[in-house]
């Protein structure tokens, strides 16, 4: 495993505060991405510089031809996934599959650090009551096939605890992850599915690598245990981007 320094080109845009025109700026350099991020922004907690680099990320594995599907662990309510979408829509040859439980959310453990106490079920009821009341799964159907117009049959959602759908899925390689699990054991269990079916070449995106302790022992165990050539890059905006040089 290599640990690389945040870097400007991997992130590929401005290390600006929204706050002081990083979205001014991205209108007049792309507005195609500048239009993507306002569409998917009600559908998400991520923020756009972060969606920039999942979109970036995802240029660059379109642009080396890495074989394979896009994939998101970790959904909520669609944005993020809505960028995999608009990259792939026109390609006729990937599918974008979709894993959530949509509807409830996991009991923090140990790992998760300060997180545990935050995230308790018994201290999280407004936003479990939440996720009842406006159905997250809905409104990612809405953002991905009416919004962005992501053909029905190169779509698969997989509702319900990882520990369940992950044994469903198909088998097809894997080009593109972005995972946005929060907790440990959801964090681990992603990265080792995700390494079964990834292909030479494919990027893994791990959302609140900075912010979530869970998140980022599960990323660090996963690097130093596997036995593929990987390439670690912490973002200073909190992501980590983690690139598979080649086969196991």
């Amino acid at each position: 495993m290599t640990l690389y320094p945040p870097s400007l080109q991997l992130a590929g845009h401005p290390y600006l505060p929204e706050r002081l025109g990083f979205r001014k700026l991205l209108g007049f350099l792309n507005p195609q991405l500048a239009q993507l991020l306002r569409t998917t922004q009600p559908y998400t907690l991520m923020s756009g510089r972060n969606r920039t680099t999942l979109y970036r990320e995802g240029q660059r594995v379109l642009c080396g031809g890495v074989p394979g599907d896009f994939v998101e662990i970790g959904v909520h309510r669609g944005g993020s996934a809505g960028i995999l979408a608009a990259l792939i829509r026109e390609d006729a040859e990937r599918a974008l599959h979709l894993f959530d439980r949509w509807g409830d959310l996991p009991e923090p453990t140990a790992e998760d650090g300060f997180r545990r106490d935050e995230y308790r079920k018994d201290r999280i009821a407004d936003k479990l009551a939440e996720l009842v009341e406006d159905p997250p799964l809905e409104r990612t159907r809405h953002l991905i096939e009416d919004l962005l117009g992501f053909p029905a049959e190169r779509l698969r959602y997989y509702a319900g605890w990882y520990s369940d759908t992950f044994a469903t899925y198909p088998g097809a390689p894997i080009a593109m992850a972005s995972l946005d699990c929060d907790y440990y054991e959801s964090m681990r269990d992603a990265l080792r599915f995700v390494d079964l079916f990834a292909s030479p070449g494919a990027t893994i995106v791990a959302d609140d690598y900075a912010s979530w302790p869970g998140a980022r022992q599960a990323v660090d165990e996963w690097v130093a245990s596997t036995s593929r050539t990987v390439r670690l890059y912490p973002l200073s905006t909190g992501p980590a981007v983690i690139r598979l040089d080649g086969q196991r």
